[in-house]
């Protein structure tokens, strides 16, 4: 059975390429020999012949080439490519390193009728790469991968030659840029951390029943998930009972990120929005808001802030910023406000200290102003400094890694590149801060709340995408609403 990322709606776990390798020695111990390869070369195999149909109309008479390495990796490939040559198509077989390939592979796939070529040329169909496994982390030759990725079609067994499968480090001058990748026995995070993800291409995870006996590495949401988490209505549900969130945001410099950040908490099924006056004028705000509340100072009905966006430097800033700090409800802490937390020794000191949620939205600039000691941006840098500053650290970029104190960790896999546009963050502040706000008194699990604010504000960008020519953040936030709707 294959499960596409492409339209998942149950959450999927991630591991690391030690913990499959653990599952699969376990699973050896109860299988015939042999039998976890043929379970997953059949998929493969079944799958490329799809894609062959989608693509070609027929499957007889299409032409395959299966690029294959040593291990057994070459060897899912090469028996995929058996049931290929089986059902008509032209198979045609390179092997990497001459003469060296998975010998009961290559003797079924020249028995089904396949031929081995020393040398690459001719147009094919589909390239089949199964040249690197998961224990292999080496560039592919740079004239290799640039034939490869010339072929109309290029399916990865595992994944893409390459990349690296536990971090997704690639080269990406040498690396196979796969249109679907046949991953088995369970997501690795090379598949879904950024850079390697832009290369996997459409993702179709093999089940195996691999029997996993730790944690996974990350997780994923997928639509079921969120839809348990975001606020739901019952029969006596009122304004406070729905929870108030505090908004505390903009500058006279930057007044529409405090209209940004109200706009994603309102849609967010937070029950009453408070905007905090005293940073920018209210009727920047009010006057397209009149939902809104202002008030002058802290309320004791606010059950979370979003704070932040929109901020310069100024002392009544920092003043704020100490005060709610101090306090126990939940806060998102952004844009502005990471940059004072970066240069304020109390403020970083309460931050810590804090026994409430904290969340922290830094993209990379503001994650390396914040933390100057971690080089990388990649998910132990990110553990590192959530474990640090006692906060959850949600690192925005291509692949957001939402990541708690305690190491647990989530990635989203939803973002398009809609979001790159001014104040997109400040909407997901305040979608983040609307949900913490409703649900974290609930006894559910605040980082999963945090991780389902980041989908929906993907969600968000990826329907308005879809019906806008390059959508702002305004647009972004009116689809909030949207989203949870469809949930």
């Amino acid at each position: 059975m294959t499960l596409s990322l492409v339209s998942h709606n149950l959450g999927l776990p991630v591991f690391p390429v030690a913990q499959i390798r653990a599952a699969e020695e376990r699973a050896f111990l109860v299988t015939a020999p042999g039998s976890l390869m043929q379970r997953a070369a059949f998929a493969l195999g079944v799958g490329c012949a799809d894609l062959l149909r989608e693509t070609f109309g027929c499957v007889y008479g299409t032409s395959v080439l299966v690029v294959v390495g040593p291990g057994n990796n070459g060897g899912d490939a090469l028996f995929a490519g058996a049931l290929l040559a089986r059902r008509g198509v032209l198979v045609q077989i390179y092997c990497v390193v001459p003469g060296v390939c998975h010998e009961k592979g290559l003797a079924a796939a020249l028995g089904a009728g396949g031929r081995v070529i020393d040398s690459l040329v001719g147009d094919f169909d589909l390239v089949l790469d199964g040249i690197a496994g998961l224990g292999s982390s080496r560039p592919v030759d740079a004239k290799l991968a640039r034939f490869i990725n010339l072929s109309p079609l290029v399916v990865a067994v595992d994944i893409p030659s390459g990349v690296n499968a536990d971090t997704g480090d690639c080269d990406v001058d040498s690396c196979v840029h796969a249109d679907v990748t046949f991953t088995f026995g369970a997501l690795k995070p090379g598949l879904v951390l950024a850079p390697g993800a832009a290369f996997a291409g459409a993702i179709e995870v093999v089940d195996l029943d691999l029997e996993f006996d730790t944690d996974p590495v990350l997780q994923i949401l997928g639509d079921h998930e969120v839809a348990e988490l975001v606020p739901a209505l019952s029969f006596d549900s009122y304004k406070y009972s729905r929870g108030v969130v505090g908004i505390a945001a903009g500058s006279p410099s930057y007044p529409g990120a405090a209209m940004l950040s109200v706009l994603g908490a309102q849609h967010s099924g937070v029950g009453m929005v408070m905007f905090r006056e005293g940073f920018v004028d209210r009727s920047e705000v009010l006057d397209s808001l009149p939902n809104v509340v202002s008030i002058e100072s802290d309320s004791p009905r606010i059950t979370g802030w979003a704070v932040g966006p929109g901020f310069s430097g100024r002392e009544a800033e920092h003043e704020f910023l100490t005060s709610v700090l101090g306090g126990a409800v939940p806060v998102v802490l952004d844009a502005g406000a990471l940059s004072d937390v970066a240069h304020s020794a109390d403020l970083r000191a309460a931050a810590a200290a804090r026994s409430g949620v904290t969340v922290i939205t830094p993209h990379v600039g503001e994650f390396r102003q914040l933390f100057p000691s971690l080089v990388g941006f990649d998910l132990e840098s990110v553990r590192t400094a959530a474990r640090e500053l006692n906060v959850i650290v949600v690192a925005k970029g291509p692949r957001t890694l939402v990541v708690g104190p305690d190491g647990r960790s989530f990635v989203d896999i939803e973002a398009s590149p809609a979001l790159g546009t001014a104040g997109s963050g400040d909407v997901l502040t305040g979608i983040i801060g609307g949900l913490l706000a409703g649900r974290a008194l609930d006894g559910v699990d605040v980082l999963a709340i945090v991780a389902a604010g980041v989908w929906i504000h993907s969600r968000a960008g990826r329907i308005a995408e879809a019906q806008l020519e390059n959508p702002t953040a305004v647009d972004i936030g009116n689809m909030v609403g949207m989203v949870l709707h469809d949930l």
